[in-house]
């Protein structure tokens, strides 16, 4: 969950980094999370890597949109072969968002994004909790809440969530892992 703005330098390599085989996560969360006030959230924070890279707009088909929401959903692609849905770690059924945010998803802009956790029932390209895409040699994977991955232990003095093995049976946990072995394949 970055916090501050990439310069010019960061946001070529990150993008040369990912079209020359490397592999990225990206966790954003909602648009109020500025952590250091500087006017700047994650997904602001992501979108302007997106957007304003030096090599290409848009290059993964990915945009976070600057919302806020918590919800549990069971809406997940209807796909039995999907990577980070059935992968070697097990079946995801369900994800929780604790004041995250949802992104859009565009096959014009990288033919090979697919949304597959989502807000709504309509499976909408514009209420994607969790996407992936390749580029180039690499491969991403863009999340829109930075609690799936908590595991209760940071700062006592911030909200603290066990999303990570404590919310939804373990489903975030089956994520990740299916997650990072599709990035690592």
């Amino acid at each position: 969950e970055p916090n501050i703005l990439f310069t010019s330098a960061e946001k070529t390599a990150i993008i040369n980094f990912v079209q020359n085989g490397g592999r990225l996560i990206m966790i954003a969360d909602n648009n109020q999370s500025d952590r250091n006030s500087d006017g700047k959230d994650s997904p602001t924070i992501l979108n302007d890597l997106m957007n304003n890279n030096g090599i290409k707009k848009n290059p993964f088909g990915i945009q976070f949109n600057l919302d806020n929401f918590s919800i549990t959903t069971s809406y997940v692609l209807n796909s039995s072969t999907d990577p980070l849905l059935h992968g070697i770690f097990g079946n995801v059924t369900q994800a929780k968002w604790s004041s995250g945010c949802s992104m859009t998803i565009s096959t014009t802009a990288n033919s090979s994004v697919k949304g597959v956790i989502f807000k709504t029932s309509s499976l909408s390209n514009s209420t994607v909790m969790v996407a992936y895409s390749a580029y180039g040699s690499g491969k991403v994977v863009a999340i829109g809440d930075s609690s799936i991955s908590d595991d209760g232990t940071g700062d006592t003095n911030d909200q603290l969530y066990n999303g990570y093995t404590g919310d939804v049976s373990g489903n975030h946990r089956k994520l990740l892992k299916n997650a990072i072995v599709w990035l690592a394949n």
